[in-house]
Formats: C-alpha cells, structure tokens, sequence
C-alpha cells in the first residue's frame, strides 16, 4: 500500500513543487570529463552527433528498459566526438527536458538520474559551452531539481551502490555551484553515513565482497578528485576511507594480478584502473598475509587464498556465498581448484 501511495505521490503536482526549487547560482566549477575514465567505459570509436537526425533521437519506442537506461543517463556523452557541436548535443538535452521536466519512473529513476547529472556536468563543454542565456537558466535549474529529487529519495534506494552514486551527484552538484552550498554539505552527510553503515573497522565493505570495495575506492577517488580540481576543502574522513580501500585494493589485485572469486567478484578490467590511479598519483601497498579475515599465501608459482571471515548480515549478504574457509588454489597463473565464485549476467 505504501508503495502504491509512494507512486502517486512522485507523480503529483505537489512533489514537482516541492523539488522545483529556483536557485540563483551560476555553474562555476567545470569537472574535467578524463576524471571519469576508472567509471565510464568509454569507446575508442567516437561518435558524431551531427550525423544523428536529432528530430528522431527521443522517439525510437523498440529499445527495451535496459538500453532506455542507457540511453537517459548520458553516460554515451563520454564517447561523443568533441567535433560535434555544441548545439546539436544542447539540442538532444532541451529535447528530452521538454519531454521529461516532471518526474516519471523511467527516465528520473535514482540510479539514471544521478549518472545524467554527473554526465552533463562532467561534459560541459558540449551540454554547457556556447549556449544561449535561456539554455543555461534552464539546464541549471533542472540539474538542480534533479538533485532536490535525489537527496528526497535517497532514503528509500536500498542499493548501497546506487546510493553512491547518488551521494556523488549530489556532492559534484554542490562543487559546481558553489553558492549553494546545501548541497555539498547534505552530500558529505550522505557519504559519511554510508561509510560508517556499509564499511567494518577495517574500512572493507561489510558484505564482504570485494568487488564493493573496489567500486567504494573508484567512487571515493572520483569524489575526491573532484573536491581537488575545484579547490575545495577535502574532509579526513574521505582520505582515511581512501587509505582503506586501497589497502583491500593492493591485497585483494595489485599483489595477486588476477581477480579471486569470493562473494560476487567477476573478472575486472583493473589494469586501465591501475593506470588510472597512476596517472593520478595514487599508489597502495600491502604486504600483508591477512586482511579483512581473508588469508593469502603464494609463492613465485602457486597463490592460496582463504576466505576466513564470519558470514555478513543477511542485509549486506546479496552477493556472499561458499561461506567460511571456502578457498582459490592458482598454479602458475592458472586456477586449479575453486570453491567460490558465482555467475553474475549483469556483470
């Protein structure tokens, strides 16, 4: 029933007033789109969107959910050739606020909206440079209603990830339009809650899922990075998570050069984030044989790794499997032997 309620409500006059708010701020801080590159999967293969027919670009009603996601986030921004023009690219944005300026399920949904948010932000120079005075006041304001919308609904996302990136929208929005700064500081609250709820003692997701941490430390880094470029202040509290989670990074990919199964992890593409974190100057160690109740023994031709640690709580379970004492036995860069690991099609 609540859900019912919860529905009607988001689609009602009154929750559009009640986000609506008008804030008059400029956008001032222009994150650099490169800072993107541990999170997007770019392509090498630009695409121009001058050879899109922009009048048809909203209207394609076969894609299914999955590709409609995709497509409202923006996140294909990243791979648009910076030749394109900028009108045709401010064009696809005025289209689509035309066709969504109040919420809907589909195209405002929290993980979607918080990824448009950060893609028109982080791609000004195409969805912001250049434009006409009514553009501008129209994108700040609904990059500002959206983020109201976020910080409205982040209570009800269950998904800690989702929630993240949420948490990140919000804090680049603030970063972006520094007088207001509500935003920077409900975002900061919104992160350290999440860490202090979702990370045990030793700054490792309490899920026990090591692919967590790694998205945690991408998030984290990107935050921080973004703080850094627009000169603002860094809290400790994001630097001593950093230190954490790259700790787990080290001992879990940096010292082993494969991806152990335990709990959810899939094989990652974690030599571009490597270079990613060298490109920015982070660097992580470990000599460690145990970290977060999780044993590794090698040598130059064999790696052992024991997963030693207690079951989650059923709340952060989702991903957690084999339980105690399951292991990975690896010969000479091969697995021989797994008691782990579980097969994950969105991954």
């Amino acid at each position: 029933m609540f859900d019912i309620f919860r529905k009607i409500y988001l689609n009602s006059f009154l929750y559009d007033k009640k986000i609506s708010k008008i804030f008059n701020v400029d956008l001032k801080y222009r994150p650099s789109s490169y800072l993107l590159k541990s999170i997007v999967n770019i392509q090498t293969k630009k695409i121009n969107v001058d050879d899109i027919v922009l009048e048809d670009f909203w209207i394609n009603k076969k894609i299914d959910e999955n590709q409609s996601k995709k497509l409202n986030n923006f996140f294909w921004l990243f791979s648009i050739d910076l030749k394109s023009s900028n009108s045709s690219v401010q064009s696809i944005i005025k289209n689509w606020l035309e066709l969504n300026f109040r919420y809907n399920r589909n195209s405002w949904n929290f993980n979607t909206t918080s990824k448009r948010i950060i893609s028109w932000l982080s791609n000004s120079k195409l969805t912001y440079d250049e434009s006409n005075e009514q553009y501008r006041r129209d994108f700040d304001f609904y990059i500002q209603k959206q983020t109201v919308h976020l910080i409205n609904q982040i209570d009800n996302v269950y998904n800690l990830n989702n929630r993240l990136v949420g948490i990140a929208a919000i804090i680049l929005v603030g970063l972006c339009y520094k007088d207001e700064k509500v935003f920077i500081q409900k975002g900061l609250s919104f992160l350290n809650k999440i860490i202090k709820n979702s990370l045990d003692n030793d700054g490792f997701p309490k899920s026990r899922s090591i692919k967590t941490s790694i998205f945690y430390l991408k998030y984290l880094i990107l935050i921080r990075e973004w703080m850094k470029e627009s000169q603002t202040e860094i809290p400790e509290f994001i630097d001593e998570t950093i230190f954490h989670l790259g700790q787990a990074y080290a001992f879990f990919w940096q010292n082993l050069k494969f991806d152990p199964l335990f709990n959810g992890n899939n094989i990652s593409r974690n030599n571009d984030f490597d270079l990613y974190l060298k490109r920015l100057g982070y660097s992580f160690k470990n000599d460690n044989h145990e970290f977060a109740n999780y044993l590794s023994f090698k040598n130059k031709k064999i790696n052992l790794i024991i997963d030693a640690g207690p079951s989650p709580q059923n709340k952060y379970s989702t991903d957690y499997q084999a339980g105690a004492l399951s292991f990975e036995f690896v010969s000479n860069g091969k697995k021989i032997f797994t008691n782990s690991g579980v097969y994950n099609k969105k991954t």
